[in-house]
């Protein structure tokens, strides 16, 4: 396959790199093979990149955006996942046949991290947050699944669950569920019943696995027995509620919300690692920072202290707490100076 190296500010999105970009500190920036998008060219820029190499060939036309085709999928999708919702709100029944063909075309992307990242990192309206992030944690759910190397015919059985985990809370009174403050005890309560409602509505009904009703169930579930609705311990909660809930967790706290502003990236590694050996299985939730860290590597940051940089190196020890490259020099996140600052925000 033909190669050629050509400048950045020629390249354009749908070109596909043919090297492995790494940095100063030997971190993978963007691996081979990978198709540039507008992001990522722009990452490279920051880095002060100025030429890279690019397949070219029959075989390797530049396309057009191939991320813009996966955020239009992504968006058609949120829009069925919306139908389907609605229709369970006023008592219609599961329509599983849409769900399949929601499932169906995340599959395609399997192998497609970057574009998928690309859909959980894109703004999204608060008001939409109960649709997308049904497709959020089910994209989620994927990658642990494919960084637990899970086999592949396993991989819609963990799309349907990451899909419907949160059905039960078409049964949560609206007021509730929408309310821009924080809930009463009461109200709480009545959220807490969801996994609940969710059993209940997917239990038995033709073409919708058990392992999808058990995740419904079980994502709230607590490995330390700190959960709900039945205070589990361990092993006696199933695989898919665990992964559930650490993508739930993830997309939850990196959203906004209706009540609640979303947090940096980083900020949700460090609540994950303080989980990790408490109340959510520490194997998925090791998988999934050292696997998702890396693709935040030459993104723009934005420190508690006001001062801007790149994110040079993730610390394997320390995952929340990586190398910031500012124009001052490097900050080590890590360094006991360095303790009181974190990542506010990703620019």
């Amino acid at each position: 396959m033909k190669t050629t190296t050509i400048w950045l500010d020629q390249c354009m999105p749908g070109m596909r790199i043919a090297e492995t970009v790494t940095n100063n500190y030997m971190a993978t920036v963007v691996n081979n093979g990978t198709i540039l998008d507008t992001h990522i060219i722009e990452k490279l820029k920051n880095m002060n990149y100025q030429k890279i190499r690019v397949y070219i060939g029959t075989d390797q036309e530049i396309e057009d955006n191939p991320y813009e085709a996966v955020r239009r999928e992504y968006g058609q999708n949120v829009d069925n996942m919306k139908d389907v919702l609605h229709n369970l709100t006023v008592g219609k029944a599961l329509d599983i046949s849409t769900i399949d063909e929601i499932s169906s075309s995340m599959f395609r992307r399997r192998e497609d991290v970057v574009g998928i990242l690309s859909c959980l990192n894109q703004v999204r309206d608060a008001d939409e947050y109960t649709y997308s992030h049904c497709l959020n944690v089910a994209f989620i759910c994927l990658l642990i699944a494919k960084w637990l190397n899970y086999s592949e015919t396993s991989y819609n059985e963990v799309l349907e669950a990451g899909l419907l985990h949160d059905v039960g809370k078409c049964r949560v009174p609206a007021e509730i569920l929408n309310k821009p403050a924080r809930l009463t005890p009461a109200e709480f309560a009545e959220m807490k019943k969801h996994p609940v409602y969710g059993y209940q509505m997917l239990e038995g009904v033709a073409d919708v696995r058990a392992t999808s009703a058990l995740a419904a169930l079980e994502h709230h579930e607590k490995t330390d027995g700190t959960g709900y609705p039945f205070g589990l311990h361990g092993k006696k909660i199933h695989p898919f509620g665990k992964i559930c809930a650490v993508a739930d967790i993830y997309d939850a706290m990196t959203s906004n919300r209706v009540y609640h502003k979303k947090e940096s990236p980083f900020e949700v590694f460090r609540i994950l690692e303080d989980l990790a050996f408490g109340s959510l299985d520490p194997t998925i939730v090791v998988s999934f920072l050292q696997n998702l860290a890396g693709y935040y590597i030459g993104d723009r940051a934005l420190l508690s202290n006001g001062q801007e940089g790149l994110v040079v190196f993730i610390n394997p020890r320390s995952i929340s707490r990586p190398v910031i490259q500012t124009s001052d020099g490097l900050v080590n996140l890590d360094d006991s100076e360095n303790h009181s600052l974190i990542v506010s925000q990703l620019l």
